[in-house]
Protein backbone atom coordinates (compact mmCIF):
# COMPACT_ATOMS: atom_id res chain seq x y z
CA UNK A 1 0.00 0.00 0.00
CA UNK A 2 0.99 3.62 -0.33
CA UNK A 3 2.00 4.87 3.09
CA UNK A 4 1.86 8.55 4.08
CA UNK A 5 5.32 9.53 5.32
CA UNK A 6 7.87 12.23 4.62
CA UNK A 7 7.75 13.05 0.90
CA UNK A 8 5.06 10.46 0.10
CA UNK A 9 1.76 11.70 -1.26
CA UNK A 10 -1.12 11.28 1.13
CA UNK A 11 -4.83 11.24 0.39
CA UNK A 12 -4.64 9.16 -2.77
CA UNK A 13 -7.48 6.83 -3.72
CA UNK A 14 -5.68 3.48 -3.67
CA UNK A 15 -7.15 -0.03 -3.64
CA UNK A 16 -6.09 -2.09 -0.65
CA UNK A 17 -4.16 -4.55 -2.81
CA UNK A 18 -2.16 -1.88 -4.63
CA UNK A 19 1.60 -2.38 -4.48
CA UNK A 20 2.86 0.99 -5.69
CA UNK A 21 4.47 3.81 -3.78
CA UNK A 22 4.58 7.33 -5.24
CA UNK A 23 6.98 9.89 -3.79
CA UNK A 24 7.35 13.50 -4.88
CA UNK A 25 11.05 14.31 -5.32
CA UNK A 26 11.62 17.74 -6.89
CA UNK A 27 11.24 19.79 -10.05
CA UNK A 28 13.88 20.10 -12.75
CA UNK A 29 16.07 23.06 -11.84
CA UNK A 30 19.20 25.06 -12.56
CA UNK A 31 21.29 27.34 -10.34
CA UNK A 32 18.62 30.04 -10.62
CA UNK A 33 15.91 27.73 -9.26
CA UNK A 34 13.14 25.66 -10.81
CA UNK A 35 12.93 25.98 -14.59
CA UNK A 36 9.47 27.51 -15.35
CA UNK A 37 8.35 25.42 -18.29
CA UNK A 38 4.84 25.42 -19.73
CA UNK A 39 4.18 21.94 -21.18
CA UNK A 40 7.67 21.15 -22.43
CA UNK A 41 8.36 17.94 -24.36
CA UNK A 42 10.38 15.52 -22.21
CA UNK A 43 12.43 12.42 -23.08
CA UNK A 44 15.07 10.47 -21.19
CA UNK A 45 18.34 8.64 -21.73
CA UNK A 46 17.81 5.61 -19.52
CA UNK A 47 21.36 4.30 -19.89
CA UNK A 48 22.97 7.54 -18.67
CA UNK A 49 20.26 8.83 -16.31
CA UNK A 50 19.88 12.09 -18.19
CA UNK A 51 16.67 13.96 -18.96
CA UNK A 52 16.02 16.22 -21.96
CA UNK A 53 13.33 18.88 -22.20
CA UNK A 54 12.41 20.67 -25.45
CA UNK A 55 10.88 24.09 -24.91
CA UNK A 56 10.78 27.07 -27.28
CA UNK A 57 13.24 25.33 -29.63
CA UNK A 58 15.87 24.93 -26.93
CA UNK A 59 16.95 21.59 -25.47
CA UNK A 60 18.06 21.49 -21.85
CA UNK A 61 19.86 18.49 -20.37
CA UNK A 62 19.45 17.54 -16.70
CA UNK A 63 21.49 15.07 -14.65
CA UNK A 64 20.24 12.31 -12.36
CA UNK A 65 19.68 14.84 -9.56
CA UNK A 66 17.44 17.02 -11.74
CA UNK A 67 19.97 19.84 -12.20
CA UNK A 68 20.62 21.39 -15.61
CA UNK A 69 24.06 20.54 -16.95
CA UNK A 70 23.90 21.73 -20.54
CA UNK A 71 21.65 23.40 -23.10
CA UNK A 72 21.68 23.72 -26.88
CA UNK A 73 19.45 24.47 -29.84
CA UNK A 74 19.66 28.25 -30.20
CA UNK A 75 22.08 28.05 -33.11
CA UNK A 76 20.64 24.97 -34.84
CA UNK A 77 19.08 25.53 -38.27
CA UNK A 78 16.49 22.78 -37.91
CA UNK A 79 13.23 24.72 -38.02
CA UNK A 80 10.75 23.86 -35.26
CA UNK A 81 12.06 21.08 -32.99
CA UNK A 82 9.11 19.05 -31.72
CA UNK A 83 10.51 15.83 -30.21
CA UNK A 84 13.65 13.82 -29.58
CA UNK A 85 15.12 10.52 -28.51
CA UNK A 86 18.50 9.11 -27.50
CA UNK A 87 19.99 5.99 -29.11
CA UNK A 88 22.06 3.31 -27.37
CA UNK A 89 25.31 5.09 -28.24
CA UNK A 90 24.21 8.36 -26.64
CA UNK A 91 23.49 10.24 -29.87
CA UNK A 92 20.53 12.62 -29.74
CA UNK A 93 17.92 12.26 -32.50
CA UNK A 94 15.86 15.40 -33.04
CA UNK A 95 12.57 15.47 -34.95
CA UNK A 96 11.81 18.87 -36.45
CA UNK A 97 9.95 20.58 -39.27
CA UNK A 98 11.55 23.11 -41.59
CA UNK A 99 9.56 24.72 -44.40
CA UNK A 100 6.78 22.25 -43.69
CA UNK A 101 8.97 19.18 -44.18
CA UNK A 102 9.94 16.70 -41.46
CA UNK A 103 13.61 16.27 -40.60
CA UNK A 104 15.43 13.83 -38.34
CA UNK A 105 18.87 15.05 -37.28
CA UNK A 106 21.50 13.08 -35.41
CA UNK A 107 23.48 15.11 -32.88
CA UNK A 108 26.34 14.10 -30.61
CA UNK A 109 26.04 14.25 -26.82
CA UNK A 110 26.84 17.98 -26.94
CA UNK A 111 24.02 18.71 -29.38
CA UNK A 112 26.29 19.26 -32.37
CA UNK A 113 24.65 17.93 -35.57
CA UNK A 114 26.59 15.10 -37.19
CA UNK A 115 24.19 14.47 -40.06
CA UNK A 116 20.61 13.77 -41.11
CA UNK A 117 18.79 10.49 -40.66
CA UNK A 118 17.26 9.89 -44.07
CA UNK A 119 13.99 7.92 -44.03
CA UNK A 120 14.28 5.44 -46.89
CA UNK A 121 12.23 2.61 -48.36
CA UNK A 122 8.77 3.95 -47.50
CA UNK A 123 6.13 1.95 -49.41
CA UNK A 124 4.06 3.81 -51.95
CA UNK A 125 1.11 5.54 -50.33
CA UNK A 126 2.67 5.70 -46.84
CA UNK A 127 3.09 9.29 -45.72
CA UNK A 128 5.69 10.44 -43.21
CA UNK A 129 4.37 13.33 -41.11
CA UNK A 130 5.36 12.36 -37.56
CA UNK A 131 4.85 14.32 -34.34
CA UNK A 132 6.59 11.94 -31.94
CA UNK A 133 9.66 9.72 -32.00
CA UNK A 134 10.80 6.95 -29.64
CA UNK A 135 14.02 4.91 -29.87
CA UNK A 136 13.63 1.41 -28.46
CA UNK A 137 15.52 -1.83 -29.07
CA UNK A 138 17.53 -0.46 -31.96
CA UNK A 139 14.44 0.82 -33.79
CA UNK A 140 12.92 4.25 -34.34
CA UNK A 141 9.15 4.57 -33.89
CA UNK A 142 7.61 7.64 -35.54
CA UNK A 143 3.99 8.42 -34.62
CA UNK A 144 1.65 10.68 -36.57
CA UNK A 145 -0.88 11.78 -33.98
CA UNK A 146 -3.49 13.09 -36.39
CA UNK A 147 -3.36 10.10 -38.74
CA UNK A 148 -3.08 7.62 -35.83
CA UNK A 149 -0.35 5.61 -37.51
CA UNK A 150 3.27 4.67 -36.85
CA UNK A 151 6.28 4.24 -39.13
CA UNK A 152 9.05 2.02 -37.79
CA UNK A 153 12.61 2.22 -39.13
CA UNK A 154 16.00 0.92 -38.08
CA UNK A 155 18.54 3.27 -36.51
CA UNK A 156 19.70 4.44 -39.95
CA UNK A 157 16.17 5.36 -41.10
CA UNK A 158 15.55 2.32 -43.31
CA UNK A 159 11.85 1.38 -43.34
CA UNK A 160 10.79 -1.66 -41.33
CA UNK A 161 7.03 -1.49 -40.72
CA UNK A 162 3.92 0.62 -41.16
CA UNK A 163 1.27 0.34 -38.44
CA UNK A 164 -2.26 1.64 -39.01
CA UNK A 165 -3.43 2.04 -35.44
CA UNK A 166 -6.70 3.67 -36.42
CA UNK A 167 -7.65 0.69 -38.58
CA UNK A 168 -6.87 -1.70 -35.72
CA UNK A 169 -8.97 0.26 -33.21
CA UNK A 170 -12.25 -0.78 -34.86
CA UNK A 171 -13.62 2.74 -34.58
CA UNK A 172 -17.05 3.29 -36.12
CA UNK A 173 -17.08 5.17 -39.43
CA UNK A 174 -18.83 8.20 -37.94
CA UNK A 175 -16.06 8.59 -35.31
CA UNK A 176 -12.97 7.97 -37.43
CA UNK A 177 -12.60 11.64 -38.37
CA UNK A 178 -12.56 12.64 -34.70
CA UNK A 179 -9.88 10.20 -33.57
CA UNK A 180 -6.39 11.53 -32.91
CA UNK A 181 -3.64 10.26 -30.66
CA UNK A 182 -2.12 12.28 -27.85
CA UNK A 183 0.21 10.20 -25.69
CA UNK A 184 2.64 7.81 -27.37
CA UNK A 185 5.30 5.46 -26.01
CA UNK A 186 6.93 2.09 -26.68
CA UNK A 187 7.91 -0.36 -23.94
CA UNK A 188 11.02 -2.53 -23.79
CA UNK A 189 9.22 -5.45 -25.45
CA UNK A 190 8.21 -3.32 -28.45
CA UNK A 191 4.56 -2.84 -27.50
CA UNK A 192 3.13 0.50 -28.57
CA UNK A 193 0.88 2.45 -26.18
CA UNK A 194 -1.24 5.45 -27.17
CA UNK A 195 -3.92 7.58 -25.55
CA UNK A 196 -7.03 8.62 -27.51
CA UNK A 197 -8.75 11.42 -25.54
CA UNK A 198 -11.94 11.52 -27.61
CA UNK A 199 -12.54 7.81 -26.93
CA UNK A 200 -11.43 7.94 -23.25
CA UNK A 201 -9.19 4.95 -23.93
CA UNK A 202 -5.63 3.71 -23.83
CA UNK A 203 -4.61 1.29 -26.59
CA UNK A 204 -1.76 -1.23 -26.56
CA UNK A 205 -0.48 -2.76 -29.78
CA UNK A 206 1.71 -5.80 -29.04
CA UNK A 207 4.54 -7.04 -31.28
CA UNK A 208 2.30 -9.95 -32.36
CA UNK A 209 -0.09 -7.26 -33.76
CA UNK A 210 -2.86 -7.85 -31.22
CA UNK A 211 -4.64 -4.73 -29.98
CA UNK A 212 -6.02 -4.35 -26.46
CA UNK A 213 -7.47 -1.31 -24.74
CA UNK A 214 -8.96 -0.02 -21.51
CA UNK A 215 -10.58 3.09 -20.10
CA UNK A 216 -13.92 4.64 -19.16
CA UNK A 217 -14.97 8.24 -18.85
CA UNK A 218 -15.93 9.62 -15.47
CA UNK A 219 -14.80 11.56 -12.43
CA UNK A 220 -14.22 8.58 -10.13
CA UNK A 221 -10.68 7.46 -9.35
CA UNK A 222 -9.23 5.49 -12.25
CA UNK A 223 -11.65 6.89 -14.84
CA UNK A 224 -10.66 9.29 -17.57
CA UNK A 225 -11.42 12.96 -18.18
CA UNK A 226 -9.05 14.34 -20.84
CA UNK A 227 -6.13 11.94 -21.03
CA UNK A 228 -2.76 13.05 -22.34
CA UNK A 229 0.75 11.63 -21.93
CA UNK A 230 1.56 7.99 -21.25
CA UNK A 231 4.57 6.06 -19.94
CA UNK A 232 5.33 2.42 -19.10
CA UNK A 233 7.88 1.41 -16.47
CA UNK A 234 10.03 -1.71 -16.28
CA UNK A 235 7.41 -3.49 -14.14
CA UNK A 236 4.88 -3.00 -16.93
CA UNK A 237 2.86 -0.41 -15.01
CA UNK A 238 0.98 1.94 -17.32
CA UNK A 239 1.03 5.59 -16.24
CA UNK A 240 -1.47 8.04 -17.76
CA UNK A 241 -1.79 11.82 -17.31
CA UNK A 242 -5.26 13.37 -17.15
CA UNK A 243 -5.34 17.09 -17.96
CA UNK A 244 -8.93 17.67 -16.89
CA UNK A 245 -8.62 15.95 -13.51
CA UNK A 246 -5.03 17.21 -12.99
CA UNK A 247 -3.88 13.78 -11.87
CA UNK A 248 -1.58 11.03 -13.01
CA UNK A 249 -3.03 7.50 -12.84
CA UNK A 250 -1.14 4.24 -12.39
CA UNK A 251 -2.40 0.87 -13.71
CA UNK A 252 -0.73 -2.51 -13.50
CA UNK A 253 0.32 -4.52 -16.55
CA UNK A 254 -3.18 -6.03 -16.71
CA UNK A 255 -4.72 -2.52 -16.75
CA UNK A 256 -6.04 -2.77 -13.19
CA UNK A 257 -6.19 0.64 -11.53
CA UNK A 258 -3.71 1.06 -8.67
CA UNK A 259 -3.47 4.72 -7.75
CA UNK A 260 -3.75 8.33 -8.83
CA UNK A 261 -1.80 11.32 -7.58
CA UNK A 262 -1.15 14.99 -8.20
CA UNK A 263 -4.44 16.87 -7.83
CA UNK A 264 -4.76 20.56 -8.68
CA UNK A 265 -3.20 22.83 -6.08
CA UNK A 266 -0.22 24.98 -5.11
CA UNK A 267 1.75 22.49 -3.02
CA UNK A 268 4.96 21.07 -4.53
CA UNK A 269 3.42 17.62 -5.00
CA UNK A 270 0.34 18.98 -6.79
CA UNK A 271 0.00 19.14 -10.57
CA UNK A 272 -1.57 21.76 -12.84
CA UNK A 273 -2.92 20.25 -16.08
CA UNK A 274 -0.28 17.49 -16.47
CA UNK A 275 0.64 16.78 -20.07
CA UNK A 276 3.70 14.84 -21.22
CA UNK A 277 5.25 11.92 -19.29
CA UNK A 278 8.57 10.09 -19.37
CA UNK A 279 10.08 7.51 -17.04
CA UNK A 280 13.73 6.58 -16.56
CA UNK A 281 15.38 3.30 -15.67
CA UNK A 282 15.31 4.05 -11.95
CA UNK A 283 11.54 4.45 -11.85
CA UNK A 284 11.62 8.25 -11.77
CA UNK A 285 8.62 9.77 -13.52
CA UNK A 286 8.84 13.19 -15.19
CA UNK A 287 5.59 15.14 -15.57
CA UNK A 288 5.25 18.36 -17.57
CA UNK A 289 2.52 20.80 -16.60
CA UNK A 290 1.05 24.27 -17.17
CA UNK A 291 1.24 27.68 -15.40
CA UNK A 292 5.04 27.73 -15.47
CA UNK A 293 5.13 24.81 -13.02
CA UNK A 294 7.89 23.15 -15.01
CA UNK A 295 8.65 19.44 -14.83
CA UNK A 296 7.86 17.60 -11.59
CA UNK A 297 9.72 14.42 -10.71
CA UNK A 298 8.20 11.53 -8.77
CA UNK A 299 9.53 8.14 -7.75
CA UNK A 300 7.45 5.00 -8.39
CA UNK A 301 8.44 1.99 -6.35
CA UNK A 302 6.81 -1.29 -5.33
CA UNK A 303 6.19 -4.71 -6.80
Amino acid sequence: MVVACAGVLAGMAVPAAAQVRVTYLHRLSNFEGQVPYDWGQVFVDQARDETYVIYLNRIRVFNASGMETYRFGDDLDLGEIIDGAVDEGGDILLLSYRAGRPMVTRCNFRGVPVGPVEITGLPEGVSFRPNRVVFRGGLLYFASLGAADVVVTDATGAFREYIDLLGAMEVSDNRRGDVALFGFTVDEAGSIYVTVPVLFRVYKRSPDKTMTSFGRSGSAAGRFGVIAGIAVDRQGRVIVADKLKSVVMVFDKDFTFLSEFGYRGARPENLIVPDDLAIDGRGQLFVTQARKRGVSVFSLTGE
